[in-house]
């Protein structure tokens, strides 16, 4: 099965089916830091945004992924 067939799955997947899916893919990401590029491109996508829902995950998505799974102070 390739990405694109698992994607249009969990696409017609109930809200909360859909919720358990994005968990366990936050779950498996928990360890994984971004490289500068991937961060310098969610950061110029933050800047970018104009929706103040879509800027605060971006900004999430930035913190988790230059510390990873290391728990930061």
């Amino acid at each position: 099965m390739t990405a694109k067939q698992i994607i249009s799955e969990i696409e017609i997947l109930s809200p909360e089916e859909q919720s358990k899916v994005v968990q366990f893919a936050c779950r498996l990401n928990a360890g994984c830091q971004l490289t500068g590029k991937e961060l310098s491109a969610l950061a110029q996508r933050m800047v970018e945004s104009t929706d103040p829902t879509r800027t605060a995950l971006l900004r999430e998505e930035i913190v988790h992924g230059f510390y990873g799974g290391k728990p930061h102070a």
